[in-house]
């Protein structure tokens, strides 16, 4: 929830704007107001569930926010029971000392989902916590729609550890912040999918980033891909990311995407709250490609040694069946095409407070 103030003939002007929420059954924050006087800001809101509650800043206007703010008193933090009128008291905020244009003001309230947004010279991007957990992996469904060969086959339990990942496919925007180049094909936006990048080039990217930021990123294995791809311990069973019968809605993919990339999160998220999970572009994953075996796993990483490395999620030209949470492709890892690209994961928040 945004909270946003402007000053309009010497008077305290206040606009609400609700941010959209991955779930329907998500906590929403609403009326939304404030007192700001003198060195004590006090925020009122209302609760429609029990949640964490967060609070972040922004002195240009809401362009850019800071990391949450700490040192906060009221309802504020963890199990904020829902009501009305909840409140949150900050003084002497250094973040707010010496603004005199109180319009430049921009709070934002929101429901602490445990996500890590990071921010790299002003762009910015939200890796969410994947709780670990066991699932069958592989084509369970019989019935499917599949390929002429069984690579999705045969479907075995699988276990996975906990780790962080990105909401959205790493964008145009943030490779060219870290490279200084673009390789890909379409580039009427930034804020489209990097693609044309192998899964070497990736490595160097990933390389640089964890530099740069501290913190260190990498590919998904497969098996976390698919994990998260299904919804996580969240996961309805559905043949596609969120779906099973309105791919439209969640993927630019063949039937809708006219044969190039979208910009990042313009359609639905699945269970957990990502996107593009099906479709846009194929994501290269850590693994070589090697054959299922009925075994149960833990944290499978695929075997040592390759030749093509693990692509998943279909992309803009796939059909259908290309985008099932299942589907496997696989290719070079020297070579990319105009639908490769990626997304990056975390196994935890901790920094080299040298790299940065």
């Amino acid at each position: 929830m945004y909270l946003i103030l402007n000053k309009l003939k010497s008077r305290l002007c206040l606009l609400a704007l609700l941010l959209a929420v991955p779930f329907a059954s998500a906590q929403q924050v609403s009326n939304i107001r404030f007192v700001h006087q003198d060195k004590e800001l006090t925020i009122f809101y209302s609760l429609d569930k029990q949640a964490d509650i967060r609070l972040r800043v922004s002195v240009d206007g809401g362009k850019f926010f800071s990391e949450p703010i700490q040192n906060l008193s009221g309802d504020v933090g963890k199990n904020i029971a829902p009501g009305e009128e909840k409140q949150i008291i900050a003084y002497d905020m250094r973040e707010i000392r010496g603004i005199d244009d109180d319009s430049m003001l921009v709070f934002l309230v929101e429901v602490d989902d445990g996500s890590v947004e990071i921010n790299l010279n002003g762009v910015r991007f939200t890796l969410l916590p994947i709780q670990g957990g066991t699932f069958m992996m592989g084509r369970v469904k019989a019935q499917a729609a599949k390929h002429t060969y069984e690579a999705d086959r045969p479907a075995h339990q699988v276990t996975v550890s906990s780790f962080y990942m990105a909401r959205h496919e790493v964008t145009q925007k943030l490779w060219t912040a870290v490279m200084d180049t673009n390789p890909s094909r379409w580039q009427f936006n930034d804020s489209l999918p990097v693609e044309q990048v192998s899964w070497n080039d990736v490595q160097i990217f990933i390389s640089r980033l964890s530099q740069l930021t501290g913190y260190r990123f990498r590919l998904p294995t497969e098996a976390e891909w698919e994990f998260a791809a299904r919804g996580g311990n969240y996961s309805h069973g559905y043949t596609y990311p969120g779906t099973s019968d309105n791919l439209g809605a969640y993927a630019w993919y063949g039937s809708n995407a006219d044969n190039h990339t979208h910009v990042v999160g313009t359609k639905n998220p699945n269970e957990l709250g990502l996107y593009d999970m099906a479709g846009n572009v194929w994501e290269w994953c850590l693994d070589w490609m090697a054959e299922y075996t009925v075994e149960p796993q833990e944290n499978p990483q695929g075997p040592k040694y390759g030749e093509n490395r693990i692509l998943r999620g279909g992309s803009m030209n796939s059909p259908s069946w290309g985008c099932a949470v299942w589907d496997r492709c696989w290719y070079l890892p020297d070579y990319g095409y105009g639908f490769h690209g990626f997304r990056l994961v975390l196994d935890n928040l901790d920094r080299d407070e040298e790299a940065y």
